[in-house]
């Protein structure tokens, strides 16, 4: 009745299985939990504990293939037709998790959300927490993120994660826009699970920095379902203004100002926007 997968790397997913087969064996449902490992570099899991179970199984990859194929991957390894993604480094807030969702069986795609820890971190780890917090939170707006998401395998199979993105980043924004184009309704409730704060602000701008490029590439080849994103927007007034080349080279000029406001115990997301705007126009004048 529900296969539960969830993509790992480099995660502890020991808490998180438990929680889900916990909840899932308590509805007394039909159900299956599929990990599957993208050739972590540690493993911090109890991979006998996992594998104790009938309805768990575990495959460790040999290769890393990336966010988007793990998730087809994942998909196309499961038995039933409702699929929910979790993601590792994630858990569930509502103890009524599982349940929550079954009550929406009869939706093509349904969107539970994310929310930051209640406990603010120090820093390095301050900015990417306050970023789930404001931008990412569940109870600001209505994000489409695939941490935690039902989906029909058919819908999936028929309309897969884009196996080219192999670097993070926008790769659940260009699935799920490509879905709503496809005429498939996005349905959003408030079932969300945590985010553990793990990233300290360097990582998390590297990252930040690897999916700006995706960003990119996707605004050459998907210019038609982005048309809404903030960066693409205001650099496109940039543009217009003939601003963008002399944005680009001040942010390049504030960047030792900026990184240290982002490495401090109280970052600025108006800063790290003109970060992200700023490196986005320096990718624009590279093409």
């Amino acid at each position: 009745m529900l296969s539960i997968l969830i993509p790992t790397y480099n995660y502890n997913i020991n808490p998180l299985v438990e929680e889900l087969y916990n909840q899932a064996n308590a509805c007394d449902i039909k159900f299956e939990i599929i990990i599957v490992d993208d050739a972590s570099s540690q493993i911090k899991y109890n991979s006998q504990e996992l594998r104790s179970s009938k309805n768990i199984s575990l495959k460790v990859l040999n290769e890393n293939i990336g966010r988007s194929a793990i998730r087809n991957l994942l998909a196309s390894l499961s038995s039933y037709e409702n699929l929910l993604f979790v993601d590792a480094g994630t858990f569930p807030k509502p103890k009524q998790f599982i349940n929550n969702y079954l009550e929406v069986l009869e939706g093509d795609v349904v969107i539970g959300g994310m929310i930051q820890n209640k406990t603010k971190p120090k820093k390095p780890y301050t900015l990417r927490w306050l970023y789930t917090k404001e931008r990412e939170s569940v109870l600001n707006k209505n994000i489409s993120t695939s941490a935690n998401f039902l989906i029909k395998k058919s819908i999936i199979l028929s309309n897969p994660f884009d196996e080219t993105i192999k670097t993070y980043g926008y790769e659940d924004l260009l699935f799920f826009k490509t879905l709503e184009s496809n005429g498939i309704t996005l349905q959003f409730i408030n079932n969300p699970v945590v985010h553990d704060c793990d990233e300290d602000a360097r990582t998390f701008i590297t990252k930040t920095e690897d999916a700006l490029k995706n960003l990119h590439n996707f605004s050459l080849s998907h210019s038609n379902l982005l048309i809404d994103n903030k960066i693409l927007r205001t650099y496109n007034l940039l543009n217009r203004l003939f601003l963008d080349r002399i944005f680009g080279i001040l942010i390049k000029i504030t960047r030792p100002l900026l990184l240290k406001n982002l490495y401090s115990s109280r970052p600025s997301l108006f800063v790290f926007d003109l970060y992200k705007l700023g490196y986005f126009c320096n990718l624009k004048q590279k093409n």
